[in-house]
């Protein structure tokens, strides 16, 4: 109710607001869009043309291109290949077409460069498939193996578990953020890595 009122107070018009909220009507019915897709399960079996697969090999090789570097994770495998190539022949289905043709690969890679870059860009900016492979991208797994190092290397000097502020300061030093350093140690208190001694003092497993 006090978020219906917050909208009423922007300006918006109860009628906006009742059209807003209107369920919508799908152009096509649940029933018939699965009975149209097993008919093309069925009865479509797309081939690929020259064109297009060339097409989808180059797109394949420039992301991988991305990965050369020693360090820099490959965006994409030969797996993802075979999916981009199974995209595909979904696209020439649903146009009941037996061809695969640009207009089908350009769709795709339409699809899978929005994809990426929601669910594949790291904090940088950077498309990094481990976060994809893994859970997690490559450098948020550097920024743990140096705070693992850094936890280690004071539990040395300590001799005992390690203050939490001492972390935190030792790992900005290492351009490893306050509230980063925070989310980390959460992650790996609860994957069993490393526990709480006592109240804010920590130490390797």
């Amino acid at each position: 109710a006090m978020r219906k009122q917050n909208i009423i107070n922007s300006g918006i018009s109860m009628d906006e607001i009742t059209k807003a909220m209107e369920v919508i009507q799908p152009v096509i019915q649940a029933d018939m869009l699965r009975k149209y897709i097993a008919y093309t399960k069925r009865n479509i079996f797309p081939i690929i043309q020259d064109e297009a697969r060339k097409h989808l090999i180059d797109f394949y090789l420039g992301l991988r291109k991305q990965g050369e570097a020693p360090d820099a994770p490959v965006p994409v495998t030969a797996r993802q290949l075979e999916a981009l190539i199974r995209l595909a022949e979904a696209s020439a289905r649903v146009r009941l077409s037996g061809v695969i043709t640009r207009d089908d690969t350009n769709r795709v890679i339409r699809i899978v460069m929005a994809s990426m870059k929601q669910v594949m860009t790291d904090e940088t900016g950077r498309l990094d498939a481990d976060i994809i492979n893994v859970g997690m991208g490559k450098s948020q797994r550097d920024r743990i193996k140096v705070l693992k190092e850094i936890i280690r290397d004071l539990q040395d000097e300590y001799k005992s578990a390690v203050p939490l502020e001492d972390i935190i300061s030792r790992a900005e030093e290492s351009g490893i953020k306050k509230d980063t350093v925070e989310d980390i140690i959460q992650k790996l208190k609860t994957v069993g890595e490393i526990l709480e001694a006592t109240n804010e003092r920590f130490r390797i497993v």
